[in-house]
């Protein structure tokens, strides 16, 4: 059996499902977005419906849980279930490896490491997505802005209008820079 989800907007599963068909998956479970394992209907079927015996194939370790303590015990399950794991990125993470433990360890830190930046960009996707940015809010107003371009319009430097409008003129320079609706 395989199992994939999509793990950041904009990327589907098409080609995960081909892979997984390839290495061998007899059939492919897919879930579109969620991180929540709860709400992962493709993997809770998936998990369901191996049997002693079974192999569960992903193309990443990152597919199967969000962080690498569930990974464990997810993986640990299905050990003791009597099925096989495997991950065709992640070889070292695979069920039945004799990989040195040093190896092993590395490997899990480098998954621990995808799960962090995976779960960052998703954050950051959903703020974008709400209209929020990342990073410190602007002294830039929209009337701040407007009174650097009339004021710019003028003729007046950068340094008169940033002491004018008590910002920095690395600010001023920033909101011209963006909003350049001077002659």
């Amino acid at each position: 059996m395989g199992y994939s989800r999509k793990l950041a907007p904009g990327l589907g599963t098409a080609s995960d499902v081909e892979q997984l068909m390839l290495a061998g998956a007899s059939a492919v479970f897919t879930d579109d977005d969620s991180a929540d394992a709860a709400k992962r209907a493709g993997l809770r079927e998936c998990l369901e419906s191996l049997q002693t015996g079974d192999t569960l194939i992903v193309t990443s370790a990152a597919m199967l849980a969000p962080t690498v303590p569930q990974f464990m015990g997810t993986v640990a399950g299905l050990s003791a279930r009597g099925v096989t794991f495997r991950s065709l990125s992640d070889p070292l993470l695979s069920a039945g490896g004799q990989a040195d433990p040093a190896h092993v360890i590395a490997a899990l830190e480098s998954l621990r490491r995808r799960l962090s930046s995976l779960q960052t960009r998703a954050g950051m996707a959903s703020a974008a997505g709400e209209g929020r940015r990342p990073g410190r809010p602007t002294v830039m107003t929209p009337e701040r802005v407007a009174m650097a371009q009339e004021l710019r319009n003028l003729g007046r430097p950068v340094t008169h209008i940033a002491r004018v409008l008590g910002v920095s003129a690395n600010a001023v320079q920033r909101s011209l820079a963006v909003f350049p609706d001077r002659p």
